[in-house]
Formats: C-alpha cells, sequence, structure tokens
C-alpha cells in the first residue's frame, strides 16, 4: 500500500458558476448523461482554440453541423428533477460556445424521449430555450431564456433528455466550439455523496481524473452506456472506434494539474472489452513534450468480454516527469475495431506502506470472503482513519476515525451485505493518506 500519484482530485458534482445548478459536460472530470445521438460531428475531446481568452481548458467539444439539416441535433440523455425554477426564470441553463459569427441561435430543448419522436413535434417537447452568439471566434459564457413551452402535458419532473441545437432552422456546415454545459439538476445522480478515490485515474463515471487531449477516432471515442456487464457492473465506460487509417492511433491524456508518479507502484491497470482477441494494447507514460518515457504492452485473450490488463510500471522511477499517459490500440496495424475500455486504476497492492508514522501493516485475508482484517502499528500517536470504497467512489464503511496511541491496532471489516468485487480502502495518519485494495470473493 503506497501513496501512487501525485494529482489534483475533483469531486465528480460540483455547482455551476451561473445560474445552472449542475454542470452536465465539461469534457474534462464532469461528464453527466450519455449522447444518444448526433448529427453532425461531435469530437468531445477537441483542443481549446483560444487558452488565453473566457475559457482556459485543455479541452473542450469540437461540433459540425450536418449541413443537409435545418435542425441538427445532439441528444445527451439524463433524467432531471425538477424544472419549476428554469420555467419562472429562478434558475437558467448556460454553456460557454467559440461561434464561427455572431448572431447564430443557440437551442436547449427539453424533452421525454419516450413520447418526442423526430416527426411528432411539439409531442414531448416539455420547453425551449434560447441565446444567441455576440461574438465570432472568440469565448463567451451564453445563458438561455425561456421561450415556449411546446407540450403542457410534459410536468416539471417528466423531462429525461437534453437536445442542443446550433443555428436551428438553417442548412449549414459551420463549425462551433462549445464547453460547460450547465443543466438542470439531475434526478437521479449515482455521484452524490461519492468521494474521490485517489487510486482510480479514470471509471467514466465518479472518478474522472483524466484530461483526454486528442484521440484520432474523434467522434469515435466517447462515454457510453457499458454494453455488456459480465464483469464489469460500471453503468458508463468509453467506447473507442480504432481509426483504420492510421497505423499508430492514440488517446492522448494529461494529469489534472500534476504529474503521474509511480514511485513504488507495481502496475496499471485497464479493463478492456475486445471484439476481436487477442489484440496488443499498449500503455506509453510520457513527458509533456510527448517523449516517451516507458513503453508498456498486454496483450487482450478473450473476445466479447471485460477483462482487466495489467501494466507493470516498476522501471519507471519518482524521479520521471509522467505527465501524459496515451493508451494505442493494436498499433502498427490499419483495423477498425471497436473497443471499449474502462477503470484505470494504479495497482500498487503488492507494494509497501510508506507512511512514515506506520509499520507491520497488513490486509488479511485478501481476496477475502467477507470478514477482513487490518492490523498495523503505530511508530507515534496520531489522528487515525480508516475507510473502504467502492469503484464509484462511495464510501462503504468507515472502520475508524479517532485518534489512536502509539503500538499495535487492528480493525475487522465486515462486507456480508455487500456484493463481491474490487473495493479501495484508505488509511490516513495524521493527514497523509495510503491507499490499497482488497477484493471480495465468496
Amino acid at each position: 500500500m503506497q501513496r501512487s500519484y501525485t494529482l489534483l482530485l475533483f469531486l465528480c458534482l460540483v455547482g455551476s458558476t451561473i445560474s445552472a445548478q449542475q454542470v452536465w459536460d465539461n469534457f474534462e472530470d464532469i461528464r453527466q448523461g450519455t449522447y444518444d445521438f448526433i448529427s453532425g460531428t461531435l469530437i468531445p475531446y477537441s483542443e481549446n482554440p483560444d487558452k488565453t481568452g473566457a475559457n482556459t481548458s485543455l479541452v473542450a467539444a469540437s461540433y459540425t453541423r450536418n449541413a443537409s439539416e435545418a435542425f441538427d441535433v445532439i441528444l445527451l440523455d439524463a433524467p432531471v428533477a425538477d424544472l419549476s425554477d428554469y420555467i419562472s426564470g429562478a434558475k437558467q441553463m448556460s454553456i460557454a460556445v467559440y461561434s464561427p459569427a455572431a448572431g447564430k441561435t443557440v437551442q436547449i430543448t427539453l424533452e421525454n424521449s419516450a413520447t418526442a419522436e423526430p416527426q411528432n413535434f411539439p409531442v414531448g417537447r416539455h420547453s425551449i430555450y434560447q441565446t444567441t452568439t455576440t461574438v465570432a471566434n472568440s469565448w463567451e459564457v451564453l445563458t438561455f431564456s425561456l421561450t415556449e413551452q411546446p407540450d403542457m402535458s410534459v410536468g416539471n419532473d417528466g423531462v429525461n433528455r437534453l437536445v442542443l441545437l446550433f443555428d436551428p432552422g438553417n442548412a449549414a456546415g459551420d463549425t462551433y466550439i462549445f464547453d460547460d454545459l450547465n443543466g438542470p439538476e439531475l434526478a437521479d445522480d449515482p455521484c452524490d455523496g461519492a468521494t474521490a478515490n485517489p487510486m482510480i485515474l479514470e471509471d467514466f463515471e465518479c472518478n474522472q481524473n483524466l484530461r483526454y487531449i486528442f484521440s484520432h477516432s474523434g467522434v469515435n471515442f466517447r462515454r457510453v452506456d457499458n454494453p455488456d456487464q459480465n464483469g464489469n457492473t460500471s453503468d458508463k465506460v468509453a467506447t473507442y472506434t480504432r481509426n483504420g487509417g492510421e497505423m499508430v492511433d492514440v488517446i492522448i491524456s494529461r494529469f489534472g494539474s500534476g504529474n503521474l508518479s509511480v514511485s513504488g507502484t507495481s502496475e496499471i491497470a485497464i479493463d478492456v472489452w475486445d471484439p476481436t482477441a487477442p489484440s496488443l494494447v499498449r500503455l506509453s507514460l510520457q513527458a509533456a513534450n510527448g517523449d516517451v518515457i516507458l513503453a508498456i504492452d498486454a496483450n487482450t485473450s478473450q473476445s466479447e468480454t471485460w477483462e482487466t490488463l495489467r501494466f507493470d510500471t516498476s522501471p519507471a522511477t519518482a524521479s520521471m516527469d509522467i505527465a501524459q499517459l496515451v493508451i494505442l490500440f493494436d498499433p502498427d496495424t490499419n483495423n477498425s475495431d471497436n473497443y471499449f475500455f474502462d477503470n484505470i486504476t494504479v495497482d500498487n497492492s503488492v507494494a509497501v506502506v510508506d507512511l512514515p508514522e506506520v509499520s507491520a501493516f497488513s490486509v488479511a485475508p485478501n481476496p477475502s470472503p467477507g470478514r477482513t482484517l487490518f492490523q498495523y502499528e503505530l511508530l507515534q500517536n496520531a489522528e487515525v482513519e480508516l475507510s473502504v470504497y467502492d469503484l464509484t467512489g462511495k464510501r462503504v464503511a468507515t472502520l475508524l476515525r479517532e485518534r489512536q496511541v502509539a503500538g499495535a491496532h487492528q480493525a475487522e471489516w465486515n462486507a456480508d451485505n455487500l456484493a463481491n468485487g474490487l473495493y479501495y480502502y484508505t488509511l490516513m495518519v495524521d493527514g497523509s493518506i495510503a491507499t490499497g485494495k482488497v477484493a471480495l470473493s465468496r
């Protein structure tokens, strides 16, 4: 068990800065909802064209309208709580936009996906909101105002889809960059109350600590519903269709505002769903300028099923400034298979405790049949907290939270009411945190 990396961790949910109550998508650490349908071309991890302006994010979404569609749409599915304040005007939605021209309308329609169909307007459309760009080729934050309620039969708690339209009513192929979509509060947010887990780099749910700055596949790399929950029970995962025109097709990500430190770390693990195993998956740890520090290969062995690939990072050292994590599926080929991946974790279960206040730490049995004993020795009096989390980052048990004297201590975790699978624990001693994992297997 060891502190495995230095990262600025973000909470999954934060309040918006202007009027709206929840960030739906900032294309970095907060990704809510699922993109169900897109008429044009959406590249959700595109480089910000102007980081010195009103939006300093590394990445944003690039959207090129389908020029053959007058009402070109982006559908984003998520259950909404109560729209009463948005109808009254007490709260407003907002979005950051980098537009090709001033005077372009941006529209949001909130609807019920069960009744709203492409050709049956106004059925199922709860409310429509609009705003207008005021500058060209520059970032601005636009706030939406209610324009109409087409279907009054849809209740304020009956919306589960946000429809985003750029320049509705005009068939044009313009490109818009957008970011920081602030929408209504979600009705059922699985990340509500979740605690950031320092061992999870990315789970596409409540721990989204990677910043994706480039992918060759563009629109074919995005967050989607898990198509196969056998072997991976996550609700959300990433889908990635390899660009067959690239021999070396890459997904490039960065670690928030810090670098990855692999001092004492045994491996990085990634869950992969491969349609045609075996396939080579390469993990490239790089400096900020793209220089390769360490390249590690692993191979899938099963088709159309989830499996965990493990990448040995022990040749790297803490002195190496690892700023980028790059994933390559089947490099040096021209295949165009569609992969899914999830749960990128720093797995240091075989490492030893590096907390200076602790010695003789042990977790047994591991894997555990349901009762797990944590034992350790404190070298001095200290404030101690020992907690266990599931893969979504939700705390499932607090075993200790007290001041303890120097000497031997132990705590038992009773997990009889929890499902089999992987869990993470954190041991905090006088503010220093160490982490590890324990598997339940009955």
